[in-house]
């Protein structure tokens, strides 16, 4: 099996699946709107992951991370196959180019929407979209403009998704999908049409359902999304959107390294259903309810000028519930949002394009978090214990002007700019939480607290600096393009502050506030290089791309001996470097094929101390959870009204530990999918599917819940198992 595996990957290597209008890959919504393409960085291949495959890499169409997964350099695991549970220490299984963009507590998601920052975490916001209501996914890794990868971080890359407009007729979609582990999922989407003078609209609903695959719970999600566009003249339109979502999860039980070596075991062990017990999996879950409400104005000023105004809101309330050590229940209330305002003027210059603007955006905490309350058992019923952290509210605030131009002459193009990011960490402030009880935190803010001050930071920290991007490509014939580029990237983490109230006894006893390491805090900085081509064929095309990244103040468990305890620091160095290749092959309109090839390194430049103090080697070592060797291919094949489409994914070895010991063995998943689509009578199109995931049902270890740092403590979750998804869809 392992070497029909190999020969099968390597068959599929010389692929690419570019699907034409007429003629989709696995396509659930051709009929009543543009494809979703999936793009990516300055033009390379982005390859065109239309509706259809978006719906067999993601039936539940919620989770973006697992329809770009295609796409080189983009290490996205899972244990759910359907993307609703796919939760690993608060933010998701993802990397760009071996970065791990979200990790330390960092307040932000790697999704931007019409170029706003309108995700943030912890909490339910990174899938509260249904992704048939957007027509393009832009993913950005390493260097990126000036205007792309707008927020609080964008250190390993940034996802971009442009909103699908209302269409200008009238149409109904209907799709219905059931699958393994009683999935179920209904999405309904219609479109008013143009309604008189330049109106149009739509509202689009939709409901998943599914339970585990081992162990006992479900997960459930109920999206609502609407849009209004109304064009006043040619030179003004005024676009809104909104978006509701409630989301209810039972996560899968993290595992330790011990237990994740049987994997046969792995695949029963999960949370029970005795409330006796601290693993019973009623006491581990979650729930949110989100808001996203944005505008887009958009005045014309000149033939090549445009002004575009766009302020949001997005509203994030709920909790997490989990097992913690030493038999407690911790459950994390969170109830938060954020918004902001995006001013950007596009413009024409002599020969320069020039695009300028300024985005101030301000989040409310968490993270880091501001509520955790402890329970013990008593009997069958939960008992209250204490409150770990008590935390008075405040914001992280951003105000990030850039600007960005563009220049062609003869067979070169030159793009370049900066942004200047002035962000400030929020002030934090702990109270005493004595003689509180089992109440609400905004009931426990009432009682009026007194403040801790040594577990407090009452003023703010900013960061302040330049970041600059230069791209230069050249055009080497008809058929060739070349790009050199260079680009800085950011990132603050805020995860020093959880870690300094479990250890404050310890602290306090050598005379050290929080106000001192908060005040320490550094912003991890990335220096990126990139050299690239792309060569089109008749009937091919192939983009490799080198790069090589320097990471400075990376954060890092610094372990101080003369205290004896750990916690996070942004003192280490790091760098990245890898190669990159994408091909696609259509030799005739019936067989489309499509390839990626990725090689990513990213290690410490040093030797750093483990958590329970020694000195470890580690210079050189490949960070946790990186794979280096990432091979994914996708075939389209095309049979009268019939469609048949292969896929496989091969990920090499990882580690779940900075030193190595945790060994996690590559692993190759097949999926297939088969799509019957024709116009029938009353409809504008029908189209059937079946989706069979990890084909071969094949044992693998996905989820490693750890950090670049981490050397103690990670836990692991097995891959989704063999998963079956049948679906219609009604396009009228």
């Amino acid at each position: 099996m392992k070497r029909t595996s190999l020969i099968a990957l390597l068959a599929l290597l010389s692929a690419t699946a570019q699907a034409e209008e007429s003629q989709t890959l696995l396509a659930l919504n051709t009929f009543t709107a543009p494809e979703i393409t999936v793009s990516g960085k300055k033009g390379d291949l982005l390859q065109n992951v239309t509706g259809k495959e978006s719906a067999l890499l993601n039936p539940s169409q919620m989770s973006v991370y697992k329809v770009i997964n295609m796409m080189p350099s983009i290490s996205q695991q899972s244990v759910d196959p359907y993307g609703l549970a796919d939760i690993v220490n608060y933010h998701e299984a993802f990397r760009f180019r071996a970065v791990e963009a979200t990790a330390g507590g960092v307040p932000g998601t790697t999704v931007n929407v019409e170029g706003l920052p309108v995700t943030g975490r912890p909490g339910g916001g990174a899938t509260i979209y249904d992704l048939e209501n957007f027509e393009n996914i832009a993913v950005y890794s390493g260097v990126m403009p000036a205007n792309i990868g707008l927020g609080v971080a964008d250190v390993g890359g940034k996802i971009e998704m442009t909103i699908r407009r209302p269409e200008e007729k009238f149409g109904v979609t209907l799709k219905q999908s059931i699958g393994s582990h009683d999935f179920s999922r209904t999405y309904l989407r219609i479109d008013t049409g143009d309604l008189g003078g330049g109106l149009k609209a739509f509202a689009s609903g939709s409901t998943s359902y599914a339970e585990k695959w081992k162990g006992f719970g479900s997960s459930n999600r109920n999206n609502v999304m609407a849009g209004v566009t109304e064009q006043f003249s040619d030179q003004v339109k005024l676009e809104a959107f909104a978006t509701y979502s409630k989301g209810n999860i039972h996560p899968y039980k993290a595992l330790s390294y011990a237990e994740i070596q049987n994997l046969d075991s792995a695949y029963d062990n999960d949370y029970g259903n005795d409330p006796k017990k601290y693993d019973y999996y009623g006491y581990n879950k979650n729930e949110f309810e989100d808001w996203m409400v944005m505008a887009n104005l958009e005045v014309k000023t000149g033939e090549n000028s445009k002004l575009n105004v766009k302020p949001y809101y997005w509203s994030d309330k709920g909790y997490y519930m989990e097992t913690i050590t030493g038999n407690m229940i911790r459950r994390w209330d969170i109830d938060h949002d954020l918004k902001g305002i995006l001013a950007e003027y596009a413009t024409k210059l002599g020969s320069v394009d020039l695009d300028f603007g300024y985005l101030y955006h301000t989040q409310e905490r968490p993270g880091p978090p501001t509520s955790w309350k402890n329970y013990t058992i008593t009997g069958n019923t939960l008992q209250f214990k204490n409150w770990s952290i008590l935390s008075g509210g405040s914001n992280h605030v951003l105000h990030e002007p850039f600007i960005e131009a563009k220049y062609r002459t003869g067979d070169w193009l030159l793009e370049g700019g900066m942004k200047y990011v002035n962000y400030t960490l929020p002030s934090i402030l702990t109270y005493d939480t004595t003689g509180i009880g089992d109440v609400s935190y905004d009931e426990a803010l009432a009682a009026t607290p007194a403040i801790v001050a040594p577990k407090s930071a009452e003023s703010t920290k900013t960061f302040s600096r330049l970041f600059p991007d230069v791209t230069i490509t050249r055009s080497l014939g008809d058929n060739t393009l070349a790009h050199l580029a260079y680009g800085e990237n950011y990132v603050a983490h805020v995860d020093i502050y959880p870690y300094f109230i479990s250890q404050y006894a310890t602290f306090s006893a050598h005379n050290i506030t929080f106000d001192q390491l908060w005040d320490d805090r550094k912003m991890e900085l990335s220096r990126n290089f990139e050299l690239g081509m792309k060569m089109n064929g008749g009937k091919w095309s192939i983009a490799p791309t080198v790069y090589y990244s320097i990471h400075n103040n990376k954060q890092a468990i610094f372990q101080d001996p003369e205290l004896g305890i750990s916690y996070p620091m942004n003192n280490a160095n790091a760098k990245g470097y890898g190669f990159e290749l994408e091909t696609e092959y259509k030799p005739s309109s019936a067989l489309k094929c499509y390839g990626s090839f990725s090689w990513n390194r990213f290690s410490f430049d040093e030797n750093i101390r483990s958590e329970s103090g020694s000195l470890i080697q580690i210079k050189g070592n490949q960070v946790p959870d990186a794979p280096e060797f990432l091979a994914k291919g996708m075939v389209s094949w095309k049979t009268g009204e019939l469609t048949i489409s292969p896929i496989v994914r091969y990920t090499s070895t990882r580690y779940g530990d900075v030193m190595h010991t945790q060994k996690i063995d590559g692993a190759t998943v097949f999926d297939l999918d088969l799509t019957w689509s024709r116009a029938m009578p009353g409809f504008k199109n029908v189209d059937c599917s079946l989706t069979f995931m990890n084909l071969f049902d094949k044992k693998y270890v996905s989820l490693i819940s750890t950090s670049d740092y981490k050397t103690l403590n990670s836990t692991f979750q097995p891959g989704a198992p063999f998963t079956v998804v049948a679906s219609i869809a009604m396009h009228y």
